[in-house]
């Protein structure tokens, strides 16, 4: 794998996992924002944001498998058909 190929096999992964963690434990990741003023979303923002990156930094470094990004195509449209269905 290339080294775009492999950044953004490991950004498609950061995100499935962060995107796991926000629909089943957001307080892992996130603060409750109901009452917090735009500083502190701003602030969150950053946070989440700078996580990601890491993530993704620390996976680049990881074995991936080649064809994940296509792994992860065949996923999506699985669950396009489910929702037709």
């Amino acid at each position: 794998m290339d080294h775009s190929s492999t950044t953004l096999a490991a950004a498609e992964l950061a995100d499935h996992y962060i995107e796991l963690i926000l629909s089943t434990q957001p307080e892992l990741l996130v603060a409750d924002l109901s009452d917090a003023d735009a500083e502190e979303i701003v602030h969150q923002a950053e946070r989440l944001a700078l996580y990601r990156q890491t993530l993704i930094e620390q996976l680049q470094e990881q074995p991936l498998p080649n064809d994940f990004a296509a792994d992860m195509d065949d996923d999506e449209d699985e669950e396009d058909e489910e929702d037709e269905n």
